[in-house]
């Protein structure tokens, strides 16, 4: 039976980075609603899930490289984040800003330690043998297979857990988050 994989990184508390080493993931699009896309910046600071792409799918591993972040409003003060008047401002020059601050952005996550950066490693191999011979709960398209989807939670000191859930793969969603 065919598999799917997927992850969602979720914490209470501080905001946390990602290096953009994903696999490719269903759930992103760009600017003109195109799916899947790889994202094109070396730090995801927005994104948080992942749908592996193509559906059935399964990586020998994922690496999720991740350190601590600045708030929205820590990230305003330091010229980091677009500030409110600006996100939704129409225009070429209001773009301008808003890629120069995006810019800006990456290049001061580039200046975090190394020592800051933590890592997780996902072998979805072993979660599709764990749940060859499992039937998942509820209702689902039985005909597109499982999906294996990753609860991960970060802590605020970086420690982090891992729980993982077994589906049937939904029916095609256009957008996934």
């Amino acid at each position: 039976m065919k598999n799917s994989i997927s992850f969602a990184i979720h914490y209470d508390s501080g905001k946390f980075i990602y290096k953009n080493n994903w696999p490719l993931c269903g759930n992103f699009y760009d600017s003109d609603g195109n799916m899947p896309v790889k994202r094109k910046t070396k730090y995801l600071t927005t994104d948080s899930s992942c749908k592996v792409s193509p559906e059935g799918y399964v990586p020998e591993q994922i690496i999720i490289e991740y350190a601590p972040w600045l708030t929205y409003e820590e990230q305003i003060k330091k010229g980091y984040g677009v500030p409110e008047e600006l996100r939704y401002a129409d225009g070429e020059e209001a773009e301008t800003k808003r890629l120069a601050i995006k810019a800006t952005q990456q290049e001061g996550i580039t200046k975090i330690p190394a020592t800051a950066w933590k890592q997780i490693v996902l072998i979805p191999p072993k979660e599709v043998e764990k749940y060859k011979y499992q039937v998942p709960e509820g209702k689902g398209n039985r005909s597109r297979g499982k999906e294996i989807h990753y609860l991960i939670s970060l802590n605020p000191d970086g420690s982090y857990s891992i729980e993982t859930k077994l589906y049937w793969v939904q029916k095609y969603r256009k957008n996934w988050n």
